[in-house]
């Protein structure tokens, strides 16, 4: 009897440790590509880009803009789910479409891509979610629409960010896919700061808002 309480002891501390390891183990290269891949695409997803039919338009019709956001709420669902998801939807995309003209001096903005320039795995979840620290840039490309020609002109990307805010994020994995599902700023223990990235010199630094 002892001996069979002896064994089971053992292999329950080696369910443990395994337990353990796995939750620090980082995951393969495969497992941190798919995760960067959806966290640039659920961040991409989440601005919109001005649509092609209203080029000529500073404004958009209420119709255009509730289709654009009807497509950005398609898409979302298929890349975030939980509070991730209902923060995402709960932005105002279109307006902050619209705000881009005006401090942009009537540029459109005609495609937007995002740059994971920082990732750090943490730890997984009992559940099998994986946790990652990362920072993102979000590129922008404007351009000016020539209603003579008829297209866009003078077509420019922004240059890359000098620092980027550091997230921490909880990624879910269905079948070959991953999805966002809890986003949270890198902050003070009292949430009195955050925290950024600089990608050119890999410094971190901390925004007091002072």
């Amino acid at each position: 009897m002892h001996g069979q309480w002896r064994f089971a002891v053992m292999i329950l501390g080696a369910l443990l440790v395994a337990g353990a390891v796995w939750t620090w183990l980082p995951p393969d290269d495969a497992t941190q590509s798919a995760t960067k891949d959806a966290i640039a695409r659920f961040e991409t997803a989440r601005g919109l880009v001005w649509p092609e039919d209203s080029y000529g338009e500073t404004t958009l019709p209420a119709k255009v803009q509730g289709e654009l956001e009807e497509r950005r709420h398609r898409e979302l669902m298929t890349l975030a789910e939980g509070a991730a998801l209902e923060d995402a939807l709960e932005e105002d995309a279109v307006g902050d479409l619209h705000r881009s003209v005006k401090v942009r001096g009537g540029r459109l903005t005609v495609a937007r891509r995002t740059e994971v320039v920082y990732y750090d795995f943490r730890r997984r979840t009992p559940r099998g979610e994986l946790l990652v620290r990362a920072a993102y840039d979000i590129i922008v490309t404007t351009g000016r629409w020539d209603a003579e020609k008829g297209e866009m002109t003078r077509i420019v990307e922004d240059d890359p960010s000098d620092w980027c805010q550091l997230f921490d994020y909880t990624l879910k994995q269905y079948g070959n896919a991953w999805r966002v599902v809890a986003k949270k700023a890198v902050s003070g223990p009292h949430g009195e700061s955050t925290y950024f990235y600089n990608p050119s010199t890999g410094e971190f630094t901390q925004d007091t808002g002072a």
